[in-house]
């Protein structure tokens, strides 16, 4: 599937996650950047052996980066992948464009308020001098238990106005509790590095 044009120029933005994390771009780059994740990955498994299962791993990206790009995808972030693991990282961000479908440029304040009301787990904020809103989409949206998202899984997603532009950016975590990896402790370095967001053409 072919990257989604956006209508404008691109996005610029910096969000700093730290060497832990690594970048697929959701461009023409996206295939180099998984074989490149891919090849440290595999690295101490002989190819005869990792063959199977790094088909089966590149299919997942393949499926995960078509979905990444129908949502105005610019980058997936996933963990820097430890030599020999073999397995699916059991975190990642999805750095996208969101346009707010309205007829009328809406105000920024409006847009959060909005949300925080129509989303259980919401609330607004001032992130990078904009109006922003975190929602954890973790939370039940009605009393019924089977709307809740499962114990060992949480999705984590900050809306943010972009600076003297009608677009929106929306950084989404999607995070699983996996065998050797925090699930708290990443969502609590994911808001700590996504308050530290900066929009570096306002720098």
């Amino acid at each position: 599937m072919d990257p989604v044009t956006p209508e404008r120029e691109p996005i610029t933005y910096r969000l700093a996650l730290g060497e832990d994390w690594c970048r697929i771009r959701l461009n023409e780059h996206a295939e180099a950047d998984v074989k490149a994740f891919l090849d440290v990955m595999f690295d101490a498994i002989p190819a005869e052996a990792a063959e199977q299962t790094r088909a089966v791993i590149t299919a997942l990206f393949a499926t995960q980066i078509a979905a990444a790009r129908a949502k105005r995808g610019f980058e997936l972030l996933v963990p820097t992948p430890k030599s020999g693991g073999a397995a699916m990282p059991g975190a990642a961000v999805l750095v996208a464009e969101v346009v707010i479908p309205a007829p009328a440029v809406p105000e920024p304040a409006e847009v959060v308020a909005r949300v925080a009301r129509d989303a259980s787990g919401a609330r607004t904020g001032v992130i990078a001098g904009s109006a922003a809103v975190r929602i954890d989409h973790s939370v039940a949206v009605s009393e019924s238990e089977a709307d809740a998202e499962p114990a060992n899984r949480k999705r984590i997603e900050y809306v943010i106005a972009v600076p003297h532009d009608s677009r929106w950016l929306s950084i989404d975590l999607s995070v699983q509790a996996v065998d050797g990896f925090d699930m708290e402790q990443t969502i609590t370095k994911f808001d700590q590095a996504v308050a530290c967001l900066t929009w570096p053409e306002t720098e």
